[in-house]
């Protein structure tokens, strides 16, 4: 996921500048004032939105698509089987220590809880209590970058509505108006391009991998709980294929 994230964003672009540069117009699209109303306005307006816990979740949010790891639902049921194979034949107390688990959090929190002996019902509500938590925090960052990509479009414009206000003023010569409306018209494109290139093409990916996670941790405490209980790996296989 996080190859194609990168392979999306590098193509889009490299599409786009292709596009330009065979209309042999390159420097008409570069326009830093341009750049600054649409980013710089986007930013703040995102700012004055948002608390900084919201914008703080959706930095990490962002980093974490391509820098943490993702689990599948079939690997995730391949390592459930795994552990509680383990666990019938040690028992609980090591499970956490298992190296398919070291890097999976939410698993290894829940695997220490069964060897300490909680209670099913407690450890249901403290699990589940930490996915909804993290759950919802992913939404806010989700719903930053799907404001930031609604509010870009608007900056674009209103760049385009300056430049066109600053073009009235110099009708006196005909000849600059074309280049003028031209480089009015780059804010508009730059709102565009981080709008459908940039923002929301982030809160969509923020959305698909939180709803993936959180479809994951459930199977994760449906399998501990079918672990505590002593359920086989073959029943626990098939109860987590439901998630399929």
């Amino acid at each position: 996921m996080k190859l194609t994230t990168i392979f999306g964003f590098i193509f889009g672009l490299t599409i786009i500048g292709l596009t330009i540069f065979y209309q042999q117009g390159t420097e008409y699209f570069l326009s830093w004032s341009a750049l600054g109303i649409t980013f710089g306005g986007t930013i703040s307006a995102v700012i004055i939105y948002f608390s900084p816990w919201a914008l703080k979740s959706s930095i990490s949010a962002f980093f974490k698509i391509f820098t943490e790891k993702y689990y599948s639902k079939k690997k995730m049921i391949d390592i459930m089987v795994a552990v509680c194979r383990e666990a019938r034949i040690a028992g609980f107390s090591n499970l956490q220590n298992l190296h398919s688990v070291q890097k999976i959090k939410f698993l290894k929190k829940g695997l220490r809880f069964l060897a300490d002996g909680m209670e099913p019902e407690q450890l249901s509500a403290i699990l589940t209590r930490e996915k909804q938590m993290i759950f919802g925090k992913n939404r806010v960052a989700e719903r930053v970058f799907k404001i930031a990509g609604s509010f870009a479009p608007m900056f674009g414009m209103m760049g385009t509505v300056i430049g066109l206000i600053s073009m009235l003023h110099k009708v006196n010569d005909p000849s600059s108006i074309p280049a003028a409306m031209g480089l009015a018209l780059v804010t508009t494109f730059y709102g565009l391009i981080l709008s459908a290139l940039i923002f929301k093409p982030i809160s969509g990916k923020i959305r698909d991998k939180n709803q993936l996670d959180n479809q994951v941790k459930d199977m994760i405490i449906d399998a501990i709980l079918a672990i505590q209980r002593g359920e086989n790996s073959q029943i626990i296989k098939e109860n987590l294929q439901s998630y399929l």
